[in-house]
């Protein structure tokens, strides 16, 4: 840092960070002032701040949720602010999770731009920002680069009137002690801190945001709920997040929250999972949210866009969000939108099929039970009662799982002995069994295959890994058997709906207890009028896709 200021930006009094002389003479350091001068200061902070991450240890990092927004995505949403009416040049900004100033640096850009346009003296406006410009986070050394990033960026008026600011930029826990300012901020941006929370954590907090904690909640969850309470009415929140708390389970409560107090004016959907964070592959949304006057809703409406990884936006168009907790169905692409809009109009749910969703019960790291690398294992080991055990690695698209006689794969056991103990992990009853844990990368999110019914009959049933979600048959005569239903989940438009209204990689239970199918008679007289099952889907549906 000291090195990258003697460099691009003299005069400004020196950062208050550890220095060690015999450090900035190495080839390396100088190397890297170089290119930190050549690639722009906005670049330049971002790898800066990076740097200190990873030279953070791995725990220490991962605790702290490390993870800055890179100026692509920053500049994209700013922009997205700009074109919902926020003025630069007028309003209060804080971010309760600033990191290394990646939206304070280029809000403050954004303000002195605004204010000197309407002739605002150099002095003036360095005080404007230093009063209209906040934030906070757990960590110091990021304050303190947070502080000098902001210095830089006005480098030239502090250099002209002699004046530094002293930037309300401090070191807190953003989660307890911002109570001073709760509806007094006119716009709040943050990347939050995104991992599961400790029950340690939680007990302090638990009062204060008890109406979106559900079981054990994402760190991201409470601090979407501080952005909104840091509001005034009508004050907006620009947020970048991962994509779960559109769909998950457990931020059910936030959603409802979210409806009930916002109104989400935008929600940009990152095309790409790769290289937008570093070390970390996930989905990310853009939301723009407006606080509004609480009052119960029974739906919101948002507009969405399709965001690249450097920033650009393309409209897709909007989507209404429901209430009550249920999942929020996000097109994905302009081709989406009508898909979303027919489709989530069905009534039918995988329970009007006759059938019901668990996920494997066998956890191999904790699972105590005899386990076997083959028959012939567990018939030496005399055992009592041993049932195959089905992985997601048995599972392959519109298949049938097959079972081998024995183990291909490092700790994958073949089998289990249930003993005389509980018997609630085995399914016993025809089934569609799906790969939980998937990728968008992937053809199809929805892989789907049959158990055969020789399982069944030979062992009585099977036990399914935790990777596995079984979809299992609880009605005598179903309206589709296990084959044909895995052939239904295996179309396009079911698989594409599905994507619309999963927010992770996980096939979850929840989701799919919400995905919209046809209506089974309509969809059984399609099944004779046409040659294929995508045809027949679409027929029932009624709905003809332009791409595919």
């Amino acid at each position: 840092m000291r090195g990258w200021c003697d460099l691009s930006f003299p005069g400004l009094p020196e950062p208050p960070l550890p220095y060690s002389p015999s450090l900035s003479v190495e080839s390396e350091v100088s190397e890297f002032v170089a290119l930190l001068d050549q690639i722009g200061f906005l670049d330049a902070t971002y790898w800066l701040s990076s740097s200190y991450a990873i030279l953070a240890e791995d725990s220490y990092r991962k605790k702290m949720a490390m993870f800055f927004t890179p100026v692509s995505l920053t500049d994209g949403l700013l922009n997205d602010l700009a074109d919902q009416g926020t003025d630069f040049g007028s309003q209060s900004f804080m971010d309760p999770a600033c990191g290394g100033a990646a939206f304070l640096a280029p809000i403050a850009l954004r303000m002195r731009t605004a204010l000197l346009a309407r002739g605002f003296a150099p002095r003036k406006i360095l005080i404007h920002i230093e009063e209209h410009l906040h934030g906070t986070d757990l960590d110091t050394t990021l304050c303190e680069l947070s502080k000098h990033f902001l210095c830089m960026a006005l480098h030239d008026d502090i250099l002209k009137t002699g004046y530094v600011p002293n930037f309300d930029v401090y070191q807190a826990n953003s989660l307890t002690d911002l109570v001073y300012q709760m509806g007094k901020i006119d716009v709040v941006v943050c990347n939050p801190p995104y991992r599961k929370m400790t029950a340690e954590e939680l007990k302090p907090l638990r009062t204060e945001y008890a109406d979106v904690i559900d079981a054990q909640p994402n760190l991201y969850c409470l601090f979407i709920t501080l952005c909104i309470r840091l509001l005034r009415d009508g004050g907006r929140a620009a947020l970048v997040t991962p994509t779960s708390f559109l769909s998950g389970q457990y931020f059910s409560r936030l959603r409802k929250f979210l409806v009930n107090n916002t109104d989400i004016e935008h929600v940009g959907m990152v095309s790409d999972r790769q290289g937008v964070f570093m070390d970390v592959e996930q989905e990310t949304a853009l939301s723009v949210l407006r606080r509004r006057v609480e009052g119960d809703r029974a739906h919101a409406c948002a507009s969405v866009s399709v965001v690249s990884a450097t920033g650009q936006y393309k409209s897709v168009g909007e989507c209404v969000l429901p209430n009550y907790g249920l999942t929020w169905p996000i097109p994905r692409s302009v081709e989406d939108v009508a898909l979303v809009r027919k489709l989530g109009s069905s009534k039918f749910r995988l329970s009007d099929y006759g059938y019901r969703v668990r996920v494997g019960a066998y956890v191999w790291n904790r699972d105590k039970r005899p386990k076997f690398e083959s028959l012939e294992d567990a018939k030496r080991a005399k055992a009592c009662s041993v049932v195959p055990l089905i992985w997601s690695r048995d599972i392959s698209s519109r298949g049938v799982v097959q079972i081998e006689k024995d183990s291909k794969w490092n700790v994958e056991h073949r089998f289990i002995d249930l003993g005389m103990k509980s018997r609630s992990s085995l399914v016993e009853s025809p089934c569609v069994v799906l790969q939980r844990v998937t990728s968008n990368d992937q053809p199809s999110r929805l892989v789907a295959a049959t158990v055969p019914q020789y399982i069944f009959d030979i062992y009585g049933g099977f036990v399914g890994e935790n990777h596995v979600v079984i979809i299992e048959q609880v009605v005598e005569q179903p309206v589709l058997s296990p084959t044909n239903l895995a052939e239904l989940l295996s179309t396009y438009t079911v698989d594409r709906y599905f994507r619309c209204i999963s927010g992770a990689t996980n096939v979850s239970a929840f989701e799919l207890n919400q995905l919209a199918l046809p209506d089974p008679a309509t969809l059984c007289r399609a099944l004779t009028d046409v040659n294929t099952w995508d045809e027949a889907v679409d027929k029932a549906y009624q709905i003809v896709l332009e791409t595919k």
